[in-house]
């Protein structure tokens, strides 16, 4: 049997797909790759942003502060980073014996590996816990340093600082102002460009809840307050029983655009109980305010403010501001009514129901509000003027007198013109300066039908004693003022009161309290004999008057 032998082709196999080849080649690349990424590991530890001494020096670079910590690591795995516990940031400008500027119970740095090579400098995350800032009394004086800040290319997505509180000290020691926040978290924090915030704080003064949201920035170092600020806030629940002596619920919104040094601000706040203590009636008050904020120092210029309460409009204008060698600032305010309601006025100060006089008001006055601990009523100062038109008193017994003055003025018998709608006090003016409680008074002039006054004294606010003195004009002489036997007792002294035409000019006075005032006149004249000082056993009513 013949076998035929065939010679076969030999097969071609290509290099790339023999698999020892193929094993060569994946190994060649796997070798490459750990080279690569060694080199990078070696290239992040030599160049690692995240050691104690770069953080340590990016901060002390950018804040003129000295940095320690109680512990510190980096961070690898799932993110590059580090972690600091117990850090205190100490102010250069301060003595080496006093307590830190800032503290925070630890700090946490998260970035991306990703970042690390395309985006060199950017953060994903910084995170505070238990933030503490103390800032000491304003003008604390400043050691000499040296420091050179270096511009920071470094950029965060976004901090965050639940929890924080920042203490200020004030020349009281016992009572620095805290703000306690409750939420803060600013995003893009960069040199640059604007960073965007979002906080919610307890604000100390008046005590109440703010949040606020908006834009911060660039901070310009070389002029910080060309630095600019926007966004939007609320306060809300703010307790203003703190300034003793009047009390409220307040609650506020308003909307502020520009540079740090002149923030401009418009809003509204909405008081829906206030009420000055002792008067113990409260009134809503809500006003609409346009203002410039200097927010280097905190002092305010009002530019315009318009309020309202009841049916009477008040508007004002003035600054809240620091005064050279003072603690505190001082308010001063220029209010201005016009065709108010005396009644609304009076509601938030008097004690009874309603108000003792009804009438149309208007008057413009200084008020200042200096800072101190002391009660509202003890603390204002206001100078101004004031009129009132068509006055009518509430209290019938005291529109009683009125009306008794207008008829016995007018010589007329008060049964012969019961409740003559025509006796009500017009024309009624004056100065004021109030002063630690106490009103004095000037200039106080009013008419009513048949008699003209002018009067000057003094009012306390707090007591509510008058003690006004001055000289009634009337139509009838000074005996018509009366009736019967003492109509005859009271002739001699026309002489003494008669006016130059007709009718009397009377010294007259009104003493006593607000409540329970005495009205009378004092029949001893200029020029007029002097009465003997009465004896010691005698009555209290003051001598030579007439009271009614």
């Amino acid at each position: 049997m013949q076998i035929e032998a065939r010679q076969t082709e030999p097969v071609n196999v290509s290099p790339a797909g023999h698999p020892d080849r193929v094993l060569r080649f994946l190994k060649v690349i796997a070798v490459i790759f750990v080279l690569f990424i060694s080199g990078l590991l070696a290239l992040l530890i030599w160049h690692w942003p995240f050691s104690q001494a770069r953080i340590t020096e990016s901060i002390e670079t950018t804040f003129p502060v000295k940095v320690t910590y109680a512990s510190f690591h980096s961070t690898y795995f799932p993110h590059p980073g580090c972690v600091a516990d117990g850090v205190t940031f100490h102010w250069l400008a301060a003595k080496t014996s006093s307590a830190p500027i800032a503290t925070t119970a630890s700090f946490r740095i998260e970035a991306h590996y990703l970042d690390l090579l395309f985006r060199p400098g950017y953060l994903a995350r910084i995170t505070l816990k238990r933030f503490r800032v103390d800032v000491p009394v304003i003008g604390t004086p400043r050691e000499p340093y040296s420091w050179h800040e270096t511009p920071s290319h470094i950029r965060v997505g976004e901090v965050i600082a639940d929890g924080a509180a920042i203490k200020i000290a004030r020349e009281d020691p016992d009572r620095p102002l805290v703000f306690e926040v409750h939420t803060a978290k600013l995003t893009s924090v960069n040199r640059n460009d604007p960073l965007s915030y979002y906080v919610t704080l307890h604000n100390p003064l008046p005590p109440g809840e703010i949040t606020a949201r908006g834009k911060f920035g660039p901070w310009n170092s070389a002029d910080p307050g060309s630095t600019q600020l926007s966004g939007d806030s609320s306060f809300r629940n703010a307790d203003i029983a703190v300034y003793r002596g009047v009390a409220g619920i307040l609650s506020s919104d308003n909307h502020f655009n520009g540079p740090l040094q002149r923030i401009e601000a418009r809003g509204d706040i909405d008081i829906p109980d206030f009420s000055v203590i002792r008067s113990k009636h409260s009134v809503h008050v809500n006003s609409a305010f346009h203002a410039f904020i200097d927010g280097t120092n905190g002092d305010v210029h009002l530019e315009h403010v318009a309020a309202r309460f009841l049916k009477t409009a008040v508007t004002a204008e003035g600054n809240i501001a620091g005064t050279p060698g003072q603690h505190g600032k001082t308010a001063q305010i220029d209010l201005f009514v016009t065709n108010g309601r005396i009644q609304d006025v009076l509601r938030l100060f008097v004690n009874e129901t309603s108000s003792p006089l009804n009438g149309v008001t208007s008057f413009r006055a200084h008020f200042t509000w200096p800072p101190g601990d002391a009660p509202f009523l003890q603390k204002i100062r206001l100078t101004g003027d004031f009129g009132i038109a068509g006055g009518q008193f509430t209290k019938s017994s005291t529109q009683a007198d009125v009306a008794d003055l207008s008829d016995r003025a007018r010589g007329e018998k008060p049964e012969d013109n019961p409740q003559d709608p025509d006796d009500v006090v017009s024309n009624l003016s004056g100065h004021v300066d109030l002063r630690h409680a106490v009103a004095n008074l000037s200039d106080i002039s009013f008419e009513v039908p048949g008699a003209s006054a002018t009067m000057h004294g003094t009012f306390n606010l707090e007591n509510h004693k008058v003690d006004l003195h001055g000289t009634l004009k009337t139509e009838a002489e000074f005996s018509h003022m009366t009736t019967g036997f003492k109509s005859v007792l009271l002739k001699p002294f026309n002489v003494f009161f008669k006016k130059k035409h007709a009718g009397a000019v009377v010294p007259a006075h009104l003493i006593g309290t607000y409540e329970h005032p005495e009205t009378g006149v004092d029949i001893v004249p200029k020029g007029a004999p002097q009465p003997a000082p009465p004896a010691a056993e005698s009555s209290p009513a003051r001598p030579g008057t007439v009271n009614r």
